[in-house]
């Protein structure tokens, strides 16, 4: 019996479909479609479901039903196709795609271009036939002949952290993300998975429950929104070979827009006013530091290039006796902060250990901000500060929701031995798209940057490579009004 599906293709689309491409022809069985859209669209559906196709015995999809409804279908295309199409992608230009959020070889937009495979693939993908058949298995409506479409290569140390692809564009919006899976022979110590997470009370990211891994002529897809946070874990061997997109449908201008929950204020350490203090400098800043015309030299340094590291900068004994203390029982006791789209670090209270709490004590007093300004020229308010720790996995992003206030960063560097920035871990500065300056972690230094307006920072994602961690105190000075 001839589907509606295939009906519309002949009708709507007679003769453009490429002869080199199209779906294998048992998922247009009538039983299949009926069965996996009823399952995908019930939202009381609570655990996973396989759902095969009567008439081909390779012919089967699954949905999985939490945190969110993915799905998913084997042997979509021929073999030999997509074997043809890898072998043509791998003749184009790769560029290294890196910032905050992600680390990956991408293609150019492949809407114009013109090699056979590629333009078969995309011509079949927007086309009416599989459009048809998406809609039909999704019950989403989408839009003819629009489609974003790239490939990507994950080799070792890549990543895309946790986001969740709601964007629109005018009329349009993404409606469902599908991923087409290129790469043979992979395990899941290879890692690459895709990482569904679930939700808190909140509605935000909270961890991983559902892992996918990338499976030769399958694909992946789900409905993008709000509450589609997801992740492409770490490569940790081999190259995970994809390509990938959105299908777009109209916005419905009938809907009352959702706003996003926000982020509680909490996700950003807020200023306090300065403490006041009876601190001696001398008892823990390296007293090559405290002398004027050092200081005449950093400041002069600090207002050509609004930023200065002091290597050294705590006197060598008691920055011995916090070494010591910093050991993992004491890291035990700290607390792990998300939520995952923004962050993923240990945070330790100012009390865990007592040289440490009076050293933090020091670092919030007018005193240490009299010290600032004498090596800045800035005049000082106020101060936020966290003992932060990160290790493999852990990172930092920029998010809209969560700009941390203007000020001068300081972050004294409690970092082990020497770093290696193809760990990642590094502190990078940003305005627009350009990349303004890179830290590394280095025990016992201080950095000042002057943030300002248009000026953003993360802390890059630390890889599986990473022989030691990130660890530091965490500061931002405000400046008087």
């Amino acid at each position: 019996m001839t589907t509606l599906v295939e009906k519309r293709a002949r009708i709507d689309d007679a003769g453009s479909t490429p002869g080199r491409v199209q779906l294998n022809r048992g998922y247009f069985d009538e039983q299949f479609i009926s069965k996996f859209r009823q399952a995908f669209t019930d939202q009381s559906l609570e655990h996973s479901l396989d759902i095969s196709a009567d008439k081909s015995s390779c012919c089967h999809g699954e949905i999985t039903a939490q945190p969110f409804h993915t799905g998913r279908l084997h042997e979509i295309f021929s073999r030999e196709f997509l074997r043809s199409l890898k072998d043509e992608l791998g003749q184009l230009t790769w560029h290294e795609r890196s910032n905050d959020l992600y680390s990956f070889f991408q293609t150019d937009d492949l809407a114009l271009n013109g090699n056979a495979n590629i333009k078969a693939l995309r011509d079949y993908l927007s086309g009416e036939e599989f459009v048809g058949f998406m809609e039909q298995i999704t019950g989403v409506q989408l839009t003819r002949g629009y489609l974003d479409l790239a490939a990507q290569r994950y080799k070792a140390t890549n990543h895309l952290l946790c986001h969740d692809d709601d964007v629109q564009r005018g009329k349009l919006t993404r409606k469902i993300a599908y991923i087409i899976y290129l790469t043979e022979e992979w395990a899941e110590s290879d890692g690459g998975a895709l990482g569904l997470f679930a939700a808190n009370d909140d509605g935000h990211p909270a961890n991983v429950v559902t892992r996918m891994l990338p499976k030769f002529n399958s694909i992946g897809f789900f409905l993008t929104g709000q509450g589609s946070f997801h992740t492409v874990e770490e490569v940790y061997n081999g190259e995970r070979w994809s390509v990938t997109g959105w299908f777009y449908g109209p916005v419905d201008d009938t809907e009352e827009a959702v706003e996003p929950t926000p982020l509680s204020s909490s996700v950003i350490a807020q200023p306090q006013p300065l403490l006041e203090s009876a601190a001696e400098l001398s008892k823990w800043i390296n007293p090559d530091y405290l002398q004027a015309d050092t200081q005449s030299r950093i400041q002069e340094a600090f207002l050509e290039q609004s930023s200065m590291e002091l290597c050294g900068f705590i006197c060598p004994q008691a920055f011995s006796t916090i070494e010591s203390e910093l050991n993992d029982s004491i890291w035990v006791q700290a607390h792990e902060r998300g939520p995952a789209h923004l962050r993923s670090y240990l945070e330790l209270d100012p009390d865990a250990a007592p040289t440490l709490s009076k050293l933090l004590e020091f670092l919030r007093s007018k005193a240490f901000a009299e010290f600032l300004t004498a090596s800045t020229s800035l005049e000082l308010s106020q101060v936020s500060q966290q003992v932060r720790r990160f290790d493999r996995g852990h990172y930092t992003l920029i998010h809209d929701q969560a700009l941390e206030p203007l000020g001068l960063d300081v972050v004294l560097s409690l970092a082990p031995g020497k770093w290696d920035d193809g760990w990642g871990g590094t502190m990078h500065y940003i305005a627009d798209k350009d990349e303004l300056l890179q830290i590394s972690p280095k025990a016992n230094s201080l950095s000042l940057v002057m943030r300002d307006e248009g000026t953003l920072r993360f802390v890059k994602y630390l890889n599986h490579t990473a022989e030691a961690s990130r660890q530091e105190v965490s500061m931002v000075f405000i400046e008087k009004e």
